[in-house]
Parts: structure tokens; C-alpha cells; sequence
């Protein structure tokens, strides 16, 4: 899964870039989760370290771009930022934030792409950190990144990736370990997320952003909370 953001206080433009995108998503075969925000204030309230690129314009309302990226790099320094704007005059502005490029509006099809291509060549490595995973149906080698979370299951582990769902013949003590340097952390007796899929805490659970909501252990939320602070950067 590639998760994008676009910012910019034109609609239709939003729109057309999430066209594209989700166009290309079809093309590759690879899930690409977007979300829109129309000024940089919007973005910053709901920002999370969940994205792995941000389309960002440079000239909005209220504060622009440049400054969103100071602010987000702050608290991210992992996300590709890629700046939209009508005139190529900020590059040292780029520099600063190391932003990936600027695209210049009107954007065309091929160049948002080409920036796409190249995250996925640039992390191509990475998302093929893989776990085996074994049960009567023989070998899995799944993609630790594919990973949204996993829980206990009739004596066995139930293993939900991107597509589908895994049964393996593991305990979750087993597993975890192996797991937890790639971010996961236990969030009940039986259930072990991805910090990446995260969305938001509500109450006595957490929504991922696949929109599914899971319980949190009161025995183990305060912990759970710390591994999320330090995994989002607080």
C-alpha cells in the first residue's frame, strides 16, 4: 500500500491528481490509499507520520506550503514531499525541506507517474522486508509491510494482509518479537498491529485506515500509547 496525501485549496485540481492516481493504482496492481486536504492548516491538524508521499502546493490560504513542510519535517523526516506549484521560484525553499521535486501546474499525467515509479523504485527494498508464515496450506512469504495486524485464532494466529486473510501456526508470543522492530506493537492479549496503519485512538479502540476499529486492552493501552508516541517521532 502507497498512502498519499494531496494538499491544495483547488478542488478540481485535487481532483484531477487523484484521477491519475487512482488510475495507475489500477495499472500496477498496487493499493494507493489517498487523501485530500485543501489548505495546509487542514493537513497539519489531521497530520499522523502516516503518508509515505505528500503532493503539496506552495501557494495557498492561511499558510503556505513551504511552511507546512518545515512544520511537517519536524515530525517526519521519512515522508516524500513533492511541491505543485505555477512557477519554479522557491528551489532553495525545497532544498531546505528536501523535497523530492516540484511539479508545475498544469500537471501532466506522465510526470505525477514518474514520481510515483520512483518512490516505489526508492523503496523497493524495503517493502520486501518479508515473514514466513506456515500453516496446512504450506508457505507464505508475506510482506511485512502488507501486514495490518494479526490476532489470535482458534489456537492459531490469523494473519490479515492487504488482500486477504492467513491463518498461521504460531503463538503471538512467537511472532512478536520478530515483528516489533518493524513497528508493530500489541494492543490487547490477542491482537498485534502495524503502528503504520493507524489512523486514530477512540476511546477504547483504534481505527485503522482501512476504516476497521479494533479493541485496545485497558491493561495495555498506556504502553501501547508510548510505542505509538515514539514510533509517530513525539
Amino acid at each position: 500500500m502507497i498512502r498519499i496525501a494531496i494538499c491544495d485549496d483547488e478542488k478540481n485540481f485535487v481532483c484531477q491528481i487523484k484521477k491519475i492516481l487512482e488510475g495507475y493504482s489500477g495499472e500496477i496492481g498496487e493499493t494507493i490509499c489517498i487523501e485530500e486536504f485543501y489548505d495546509g492548516v487542514m493537513l497539519l491538524d489531521k497530520y499522523s507520520c502516516q503518508f509515505d508521499i505528500i503532493f503539496l502546493d506552495i501557494k495557498m490560504p492561511f499558510v503556505d506550503g513551504v511552511k507546512v513542510a518545515e512544520k511537517i519535517r519536524k515530525r517526519d523526516p521519512y515522508v516524500t514531499i513533492i511541491f505543485l506549484t505555477s512557477i519554479l521560484g522557491r528551489a532553495l525553499d525545497g532544498y531546505r525541506v528536501n523535497a523530492a521535486n516540484f511539479l508545475v501546474k498544469p500537471v501532466k499525467k506522465e510526470k505525477v507517474i514518474h514520481e510515483i515509479d520512483n518512490w516505489i523504485e526508492e523503496n523497493r527494498m524495503k517493502r520486501q522486508e518479508c515473514i514466513l508464515i506456515e500453516n496446512k496450506e504450506g508457505q507464505f512469504k508475506v510482506p511485512i509491510a502488507s501486514i495490518r495486524y494479526i490476532e489470535t485464532y482458534n489456537r492459531n494466529l490469523l494473519v490479515h494482509v492487504e488482500n486477504q486473510s492467513i491463518v498461521c501456526y504460531k503463538k503471538l508470543k512467537q511472532i512478536k518479537g520478530k515483528l516489533e522492530p518493524y513497528g508493530f506493537a500489541q494492543i490487547h492479549k490477542g491482537i498485534l498491529i502495524n503502528m503504520s496503519y493507524v489512523n486514530s485512538i477512540e476511546g477504547s479502540g483504534v481505527i485503522l485506515i482501512t476504516k476497521e476499529e479494533l479493541p485496545v486492552g485497558r491493561a495495555m493501552k498506556k504502553e501501547f500509547m508510548q510505542h505509538l508516541a515514539e514510533y509517530l517521532g513525539g
